[in-house]
């Protein structure tokens, strides 16, 4: 399960790839969730892989894959956000 502020980097990710096509610089992510280092974003990033959300080749940053998530853990994050 994610935690609130690694849901909403992961929705941020979700919407602008969908607006856009591409995925969002470090620079982009960190002005969104309104931290001062981007150490803080690869962290964050860093869990939500680990959490098995996203797929992120190594210095690849623009080549994130959202995973395909089962039934039951869409179902998690919908409750989270209510």
């Amino acid at each position: 399960m994610l935690t609130k502020k690694q849901l909403k980097l992961y929705k941020y990710l979700k919407h602008y790839f969908k607006e856009n096509e591409i995925m969002p610089s470090f620079e982009e992510m960190k002005n969104y969730m309104n931290i001062k280092s981007k150490n803080g974003i690869f962290d964050m990033l860093g869990y939500i892989e680990w959490k098995g959300y996203i797929v992120k080749p190594t210095a690849r940053w623009r080549a994130i894959q959202i995973k395909e998530i089962c039934s039951k853990c869409k179902q998690v994050i919908k409750e989270e956000v209510a």
